[in-house]
């Protein structure tokens, strides 16, 4: 469940929509619980008849079931990707940033929630898992810091009447621009 939350904070913030799943909780002998699906924004259950049981490694007991989604819960997946892209595409680096400093506080406020869930669903010992998350929280506090990535750099007065300055291009744009370069 607590993927679910997270998953629930994060997703609708510039809107953001995809394909994805939320953990469980170990189930009740009693009571089986079924992962559903995020896509567009919401969670939802599948329709497939086919599902993957997801076992605790160390115990062998249900922790969810997953479901095989139909191609038609794929192709919706996609579609709502691909609209939610046109928003996202659009959205300033620095509100893109926004959304990674709240993805990076919760990852940090429930540590060692996630850590559990890791150890639950893939028999890691907890200091492993502990390291997987703070792994994953590294590349997040990364992708926070891409405002300061796509700078460019200045030096003013390199020599008399020279300042230098470099730009962050695509590599495209690049190969472009330098006819000798691309004729490689």
């Amino acid at each position: 469940m607590l993927t679910q939350k997270i998953l629930t904070k994060i997703a609708p913030l510039h809107g953001l929509r995809c394909l994805g799943t939320a953990n469980a909780s170990p189930a009740p002998a009693t009571e089986l619980y079924k992962t559903k699906n995020l896509i567009n924004g919401e969670f939802v259950e599948s329709s497939t008849t086919e599902w993957v049981d997801l076992l605790n490694p160390a115990t062998n007991e249900l922790v969810t079931r997953v479901p095989k989604s139909t191609p038609e819960e794929m192709q919706g997946a996609v579609d709502a990707a691909k609209a939610a892209f046109k928003t996202w595409s659009q959205t300033s680096v620095l509100s893109r940033q926004g959304v990674m400093f709240k993805f990076q506080h919760l990852i940090k406020e429930n540590m060692a929630e996630l850590s559990k869930n890791i150890t639950l669903e893939q028999g890691k010992t907890l200091v492993d898992a502990e390291g997987d998350v703070i792994r994953g929280l590294q590349i997040v506090e990364h992708a926070c810091s891409v405002t300061s990535l796509q700078m460019g750099e200045t030096m003013p007065s390199v020599t008399k009447d020279m300042d230098t300055y470099s730009i962050s291009l695509r590599w495209e744009f690049v190969l472009e621009s330098l006819p000798s370069i691309s004729r490689l």
